[in-house]
């Protein structure tokens, strides 16, 4: 009885399903072919003359072609692989043409059948021989379509845990392709498996790049023949096969690491498949018009929309349709633009500016058209015709507003495709609901979630050590030194209040020299110990651009001091400069030509440039593999620091010594704690957003600025000269009507605010801009305070740092794992992410609850000449509670991230025991005489808080006690009945009834009770 092994185990089975999927299985023995061809040359003949109605005609006329494609075949020594490859393929996709015997013109070729898959001649061979007498070599698989190897399988067995998918992989990649190349001429793309682990990949593509088949719809499932089984059904069907070589196959010539511009073939993986083929449908659909495609940072999605294109504008039934690829960033744009134009797109338009894009639209120009989001302002209907189609990439970042509502108005019937990694859904914007269809399985075409990008190993998980930063203040000298400054420079207590105020924010601690210089020794130490023997190079991300300065010159100056008198590595800024900063910017301002320089330098293995030094740049559209930590040394929250963290997570490998990354490294010198779970939170498409009456709210404002206007009446408001603004000022005589017109004024601002971006401001721009530079003109402005703090600013922030004693910076020796395979399923199964946050239904703002709370802010402002400012406290005390809080802050990190999950699936356990337990778990609740709210306040209130803070929360409570009944907040009636109540409470005690707190104390009273 035979044993088990690598035919009966792996390569049979995988014939069998191929069998089952269409393909007819020939052994390689049996195949009309001699050993040294690479076509089926039978096959091909009879398809060439069911193809091509000029052989149809004369059969004889199919021998023609046979010469130029073997030529093209022997040609691939001498020409390269990969090149010959692509001039393959244009034959493949019928985009050729020939003139053949008898025949005055030249017609098109066509090999394959791509409309009818089923209708190709599909054969599947096992054991096929390739080669002359002595230099041979056998393929365990290989699926021919019409007499064209189009995918070679290789096979190994799983009973040997030594031999993997890997050693298959690298027998096609390095032996089959470079010896036997003309019989990869052709080839679609290869696969390579061991029956548990299924990968495939393009002719000359590093084995680390390929990729892995499944379906976005599916279950993840682990290594093993079932994972096997479903690759090879939903890959190596006949359909998607063809669908590989028609749609979803570019050329790239693109540097390496050598920095050596090579031509690379990409095909793609299968969320770009899956994403491409929702918006094909979707851009044929009757009625609908758009779409969502949510796909995780790093996954592809500009080659997704590349793809996209490439089919939308090639697609019959669009008629010839004009495919505008939108961003919100010029050098997003350029990117897209050379990856499209190198990988030999036709009929491309970058337009320069707003004039140029109108002009291309204008003239109804066809094709693919690259912009940012930014020229469409003000731009007006430019086409309406049905056949644009808008691709949006991070679709998240400006559609919300009025440069997104410009461009929706520019294309009336067009249909809009947003592309996202981090979609948003809260009271302010929703991408789901602006792109998505609610139809879509969770608003979204297609979703392709960070799980499931690295457990395919698109992209690696991602890592986060927390570091201590920590420093005292000598707080006795520190006052007896302010005070000294302030005596001598006589300062009045308000102006030591501005003075303590501005010398007290965050940043005074973020800027301190000697932190920068201990931050900056932790970040080489730790780069040169972990992170430079590997090969990958750093980032790091400052609070501000001066900040961005302050730690390129203490790297550099450390680099140096590290090398002794040998050449030192590189950091270098890449920021924005703009001729108005600082004069010792003005030397880290860069071209678009020069920034690229730079960031193709960090990508090179073995250059200098190890560091990159960032503040706002480079969070979105900037790919470099090689990138292994990021050293965050700057706030940052939800999707900013999503889209930021992620430049780690692409896959890498050491050319020199195959060492791949496995996690991206995140060093967190601010404690961001649970900001990283919650960056990781998938968005709920279903968040309601707070809607406002716009129409009611844009009458108001029509009548306020007619009543405003009036006052100006014959005052021409096209002039905005001196004399214009002096016949202003001339309406204005005295207090009083300066008084009413800055109210008038405060409303129109209020209003403008809470309608926009309504185009229908649009209207009202010119005069609200002229009142603005009015109101700007007779506002007080006490430019005293600027005056003061430039003379003094300098002195007091010196007297801060001089008086900040020793600062450390403490490895936690915490690396805990923020982004796997499971991360965002586990973080939901343990209470720490609920995705139903947010839901509910939309709650609408009226005309006259905006008016009333613009009201209320107007009436603050002009109580007093400076209205409530805090009371005066120590610089020391300001600056105490300061570092506590940010001390706090990254201890919380630590233990946040040490025990997040463990606690939070102990809660669940509690809730869960209390539900099964009944009176017991009880007692562990608030005493229902006395409310929660009231109990906080009691057990933890400071010393000297007034006494109406208690009576407010006392009446908080007093309503939750009236509104426990069930299901109060699902009734109209019960909603309402809480609002105007907790509204009489804020009234009551003159504070606003609508607004920040009036939020806050809703939800209190609704998520507790």
């Amino acid at each position: 009885m035979a044993g088990f092994n690598e035919s009966n185990t792996v390569q049979r089975p995988i014939l069998d399903l191929l069998v089952g999927a269409g393909w007819k299985h020939i052994p390689g023995y049996q195949l009309d072919r001699h050993t040294e061809d690479v076509l089926i040359e039978a096959d091909l003949l009879t398809a060439l003359a069911r193809l091509n109605p000029a052989v149809a005609e004369a059969p004889e006329r199919a021998a023609e072609l046979l010469s130029p494609l073997r030529s093209l075949m022997l040609s691939a020594r001498e020409d390269g692989l990969v090149p010959t490859n692509q001039h393959f393929l244009e034959w493949l996709r019928g985009q050729k043409t020939h003139r053949f015997t008898g025949r005055d013109v030249f017609d098109p070729v066509q090999l394959i059948d791509f409309t009818n898959p089923a209708a190709n001649i599909l054969v599947v061979s096992d054991e096929v021989t390739f080669g002359t007498q002595g230099h041979f070599c056998r393929f365990d698989l290989v699926l021919f379509v019409n007499g064209i190897p189009l995918v070679v399988i290789e096979t190994k067995t799983r009973l040997d845990a030594r031999i993997t998918w890997l050693k298959a992989a690298h027998e096609i990649h390095t032996i089959y392709e470079p010896g036997w190349a003309e019989f990869f001429v052709p080839n679609a793309f290869s696969v390579a498996t061991d029956g548990k682990d299924f990968h495939y990949g393009a002719a000359g593509q590093d084995i680390e790049s390929w990729g892995v088949w499944g379906n976005t719809e599916e279950e993840i499932l682990p290594a093993g023949w079932p994972r096997v089984k479903r690759s090879v059904e939903l890959l190596l069907n006949p359909e998607t096969v063809l669908s590989v070589v028609a749609d979803f196959t570019v050329f790239e010539l693109k540097a390496k690491h050598s920095g050596v511009p090579r031509l690379n073939k990409i095909v793609p993986r299968y969320p770009q498949v899956e994403a491409v083929r929702a918006i094909h449908t979707r851009a044929l659909h009757s009625t609908k018009r758009q779409g969502l495609i949510h796909h995780t940072q790093g996954s592809g999605k500009t080659l997704a929309m590349l793809f996209a294109a490439v089919k939308l504008v090639n697609e019959p039934r669009l008629k010839n349709p004009s495919i505008v690829l939108i961003a919100d960033r010029v050098q997003l744009v350029t990117q897209m633009y050379r990856q499209f134009l190198r990988a030999g797109m036709p009929s491309l338009e970058a337009p320069e500016n707003a004039a140029d894009l109108r002009r291309i639209l204008g003239e109804d120009r066809r094709g693919i058209i690259f912009t940012t989001v930014h020229k469409f302002k003000n731009a007006g209907v430019l086409n309406t015709r049905e056949n644009i189609i808008v691709l949006v990439d991070e679709a998240h970042r400006t559609q919300e507003g009025q440069l997104g509502k410009f461009l929706r108005a520019a294309f009336p019937n067009a249909r809009f495709f947003g592309f996202t990694g981090t979609p948003i859904a809260d009271e302010d914007r929703n991408t789901y609901e602006l792109f998505g269809d609610p139809d879509d399985p969770n608003h979204a075409m297609n979703t392709y979630d960070s799980d499931r990008s690295i457990a395919d190993g698109t992209t690696v998980p991602m890592h986060v050590s927390p570091r201590l930063v920590d420093f005292h203040i000598r707080k006795t000298d520190l006052d007896k030194a302010f005070d000294e400054l302030a005596a001598e420079e006589g300062l009045t207590e308000d102006e030591q209040e501005y003075v303590a105020a501005k010398a007290t924010d965050t940043r005074t601690f973020f800027a301190n020299l000697e932190r920068v210089e201990k931050v900056c020794a932790d970040i080489i130490d730790h780069f040169y110990s972990i992170i430079d023997p590997l090969g990958m190079k750093a980032q790091v991300v400052a609070y501000d651009r001066a900040l961005c300065v302050a730690y390129q010159e203490e790297l550099a100056r450390q680099l140096k001091a590290r090398a002794g008198g040998g050449t030192p590595d590189e950091a270098v800024i890449v920021m924005s400069v703009q001729s108005k900063d600082e004069p010792g910017w003005q030397e880290h301002k860069l071209t678009d030509l020069g920034e690229e320089n730079i960031l193709n330098r960090f990508r090179q293995l073995g250059d200098p440039l190890k560091f990159i030094v960032v503040t706002a740049k480079l969070g979105t559209g900037f790919d470099a593999p090689i990138e292994g930590v990021m050293y965050l040394d700057k706030p940052m929250k939800l999707h900013t620091l999503y889209q930021t963290i992620t430049r780690t997570n692409r896959n890498w490998k050491n050319p020199l010594t195959g060492q791949e990354k496995r996690y991206g490294l995140i060093v967190d010198y601010v404690g961001l704690g649970d900001g990283f779970a919650r960056a990781m939170s998938p968005a709920n498409p279903e968040h309601a957003r707070k809607e406002i009456e716009i129409g009611s709210l844009l009458e108001q404002f029509e009548i306020e600025i007619a009543n405003v206007l009036d006052r100006f009446a014959g005052i021409d408001r096209n002039n905005t000269g001196f004399e214009a603004l002096q016949a202003a000022h001339d309406r204005l005589p005295d207090d009083k009507a300066l008084e009413r017109f800055a109210a008038q004024y405060g409303m129109l601002q209020g209003i403008w605010e809470a309608a926009y971006p309504d185009l229908r401001l649009e209207n009202h721009r010119s005069d609200y801009k002229w009142l603005s530079k009015v109101y700007a003109s007779v506002a007080p402005a006490d430019d005293t305070r600027d005056l003061l703090w430039h003379r003094l600013g300098a002195k007091t922030l010196e007297l801060v740092h001089g008086h900040i004693g020793e600062v450390t910076v403490r490895d936690t020796g915490v690396d805990v794992v923020i982004a796997d395979e499971g991360t965002i399923k586990r973080l939901i199964e343990a209470g720490v992410i609920d995705p139903d946050a947010g839901s509910g239904e939309t709650q609408v703002t009226t005309a006259a609850e905006v008016v009333d709370n613009i009201a209320s802010r107007l009436r603050k402002r002009l109580e007093g000449t400076n209205g409530d400012h805090p009371v005066y406290k120590t610089l020391s005390e300001r600056l105490e509670r300061l570092r506590e809080r940010q001390l706090a802050k990254a201890q919380e990190s630590v233990d946040f991230l040490r025990d997040l999950l463990d606690l939070a699936r102990d809660v669940a356990a509690a809730e869960k025991a209390e539900d099964e337990s009944g009176v017991p778990g009880l007692d562990l609740l608030p005493d229902p005489n006395t409310g929660a709210l009231t109990q906080i306040f009691e057990e933890y209130r400071p010393e000297g808080v007034p006494v109406i803070v208690g009576k407010v929360v006392a009446d908080i409570d007093a309503i939750v006690k009236e509104v426990r009944w069930d299901g109060w907040n699902n009734t109209k009636e019960g909603d309402k009945a809480v609002r105007i109540a907790i509204r009489k409470v804020l009234v009551r005690y003159g504070l606003p009834a609508s607004g920040d707190l009036f939020d806050h104390a809703y939800a209190y009273v609704s998520e507790n009770y």
